[in-house]
């Protein structure tokens, strides 16, 4: 059985605490709301090269004026450095959680979540690893252009801030760090993690 890091055990185990203490007569009482977060996505692993777009889509719960909960899904892009070069596309499906302070128009809030991050892998016979080693191994195993893909659990902590332009309208910028388990895929040795910093911009509208 795979053993996940215990930073993203503790992120999943403190989400879903705090889900079963939220009381369920409060969700007559609040709206939902969805935002846009284009942004950008910058690896911290070694591995792992080139700042790359990030864009997120979250559909959210506002339990409270303090408390509220988002499904969100997204992309990001980065590519890998590592024994050969190949770019990845990461597909997230998460669920997060904010601890929110309003002030007049302002609302300053702190988040906390995890999901399932979708990796695929771009392997291309052209890249310059393929170029020196002219084995039969790599010859019969990839294709120009083979893909591969993984998925692994990930967890994040982050903070934001949002200004009320309308009653229904907001903007406002968020950044999180992201940890993962490590990626795996069939060609030995390509084993690397997705930490790494999302900052975003976000855009959001209330129901």
């Amino acid at each position: 059985m795979k053993s996940y890091p215990i930073g993203i055990k503790i992120i999943f185990m403190v989400v879903l605490v705090l889900t079963f203490l939220i009381p369920i007569n409060v969700f007559a009482k609040s709206p939902f709301y969805i935002e846009f977060k284009p942004g950008i996505y910058s690896p911290q692993s070694s591995d792992l090269d080139d700042v790359g777009f990030n864009g997120d889509i979250a559909l959210g719960y506002r339990f409270s004026r303090n408390i509220a909960a988002e499904f969100g899904i997204g992309y990001f892009y980065t590519e890998y450095e590592g024994r050969e070069e190949f770019d990845m596309d990461v597909y997230p499906v998460t669920l997060t959680l904010k601890a929110i302070l309003p002030y007049k128009k302002w609302e300053f809030f702190g988040l906390a979540g995890g999901g399932a991050y979708i990796v695929s892998g771009a392997f291309d016979d052209d890249y310059d690893y393929h170029h020196h080693h002219h084995d039969d191994y790599y010859d019969d195993y990839y294709d120009d252009d083979d893909y591969d893909y993984d998925v692994r659990l990930g967890g994040y902590l982050g903070a934001g801030i949002h200004y009320n332009i309308t009653r229904r309208i907001y903007v406002g910028v968020e950044g999180k760090y992201l940890w993962t388990d490590k990626v795996e895929f069939d060609d030995p040795g390509v084993k690397f993690n997705l930490d790494g910093i999302i900052a975003t911009a976000v855009i959001g509208i209330k129901f």
